[in-house]
């Protein structure tokens, strides 16, 4: 079939918190812009949807705490056009063993970059946070800055700037093959339909796996693979009388197993969201949810430990997919034959908070500028040496 009329300055497969993102940033250059997304805004079968999101300074790299600084500034322009606010301050506390390594790195992290913290043990701890149950010899740290971010709300509303700042947004709309040339790429859907443009962003989440099979990245030695789970989280309803609600409750990242658990306060769900980070079962990005009883027997735990005050049985369990690469660690380069597609990928469960910053990220790649922040982390040369970075095993 031959290609739809007219032809766009960039084409960006997948809607998303990425994809989305990216639209707008190249909107505002006042670029021409599809955005083709297989589902529709916020839907569940991917990883940006859900009442909420944390937004956190307390990372062991640096970057990422630059990156989320940016991205407070971001979201904040986006509350001032929306005329409502799109993210709750709460704070966040990271808790473990007093003796942890995790605390310490946290705490000289956090110190270098000028943030304000607290180091809390038990006893303050209880009297500052009620909600909460810190074990004994655990200590806490506090960094204020935290928030919460209205998910859901954030990813339609970021289709709807999109639209009116003249992105051509559809929904609905599946992409069955790509075609990058020299200096065009070319789009097709299942429903036969062609486009072109000059740029590609791929943001396709769960299921970019295929695409970066199909643009040949193994040929060329880069060993980037991805392993999809899908992740459990649970809602647990307040069962006392200690408030629960953003803004009297933080964030809560618990380190006292090795896989972390963590808590968001009750947003839009009458519920504390809560989970374990990347212990879901590896799936394709299409299998059917299945609900993984012990996994949630685990989180049920959690909160019978750590949250008195809140009951065990969850008003709604809900499922995530975390696109993993081998070192957790984003993907955000060009292709390395096809300088006009740029790939984004491997958010391995933390990249909504960021989804402003990753958008300018993938236009500066797009257009071989200077990106806002140093993304040598993120670069496809990584997986370029045989066996470097391999895919960890995951329950």
């Amino acid at each position: 079939m031959r290609p739809q009329a007219g032809r766009y300055d960039a084409i960006i497969v997948g809607g998303g918190i990425v994809g989305i993102s990216t639209a707008c940033v190249l909107a505002g250059r006042g670029l021409r812009v599809l955005l083709l997304e297989r589902f529709t805004p916020a839907h569940e079968h991917g990883s940006s949807h859900g009442d909420s999101r944390m937004i956190r300074f307390d990372y062991e790299e640096t970057v990422y705490v630059e990156m989320a600084a940016r991205a407070f500034r971001a979201w904040e322009d986006l509350a001032k056009r929306l005329g409502k606010p799109v993210f709750r301050q709460t704070g966040i506390c990271n808790l473990a063993p007093a003796d942890a390594e995790v605390l310490e790195t946290l705490e000289t992290r956090l110190r270098d970059c000028g943030l304000p913290f607290e180091r809390l043990a038990e006893s303050s701890f209880a009297r500052r946070f009620p909600q909460l149950n810190l074990p004994q010899l655990s200590e806490a740290i506090y960094q204020p800055d935290s928030a919460v971010l209205f998910a859901d709300e954030v990813v339609r509303s970021l289709w709807d700037c999109a639209r009116e700042d003249g992105v051509d947004a559809r929904t609905e709309t599946e992409v069955v093959s790509l075609l990058p040339g020299a200096d065009s790429v070319e789009v097709r859907t299942s429903d036969g339909r062609t486009w072109s443009g000059t740029r590609l962003v791929l943001a396709t989440g769960g299921w970019t796996g295929r695409w970066f099979d199909a643009l040949g990245l193994d040929a060329l030695g880069l060993d980037a693979s991805l392993v999809v789970t899908r992740e459990l989280l649970a809602y647990f309803p307040q069962a006392g009388p200690v408030p629960h609600e953003a803004g009297a409750m933080p964030n809560v990242i618990d380190y006292h197993t090795p896989d972390p658990f963590y808590c968001v306060p009750q947003v839009r769900v009458p519920g504390v969201k809560a989970g374990c980070h990347r212990t879901g079962r590896i799936v394709e990005a299409d299998d059917p949810e299945e609900v993984d009883r012990a996994n949630l027997a685990a989180v049920q735990d959690f909160i019978g430990r750590r949250c008195p005050h809140l009951s065990p049985d969850p008003v709604a369990v809900k499922h995530c997919l975390y696109t993993n690469s081998a070192d957790y660690h984003f993907i955000l380069d060009r292709h390395p034959e096809h300088d006009n597609v740029v790939l984004a990928a491997g958010f391995s469960g933390h990249g909504f908070k960021f989804g402003p910053v990753l958008g300018e990220i993938l236009a500066a790649r797009l257009f071989d500028e200077r990106p806002p922040v140093d993304t040598s982390l993120f670069g496809l040369e990584r997986f370029n040496r045989p066996g470097a970075l391999k895919p960890r095993t995951l329950a």
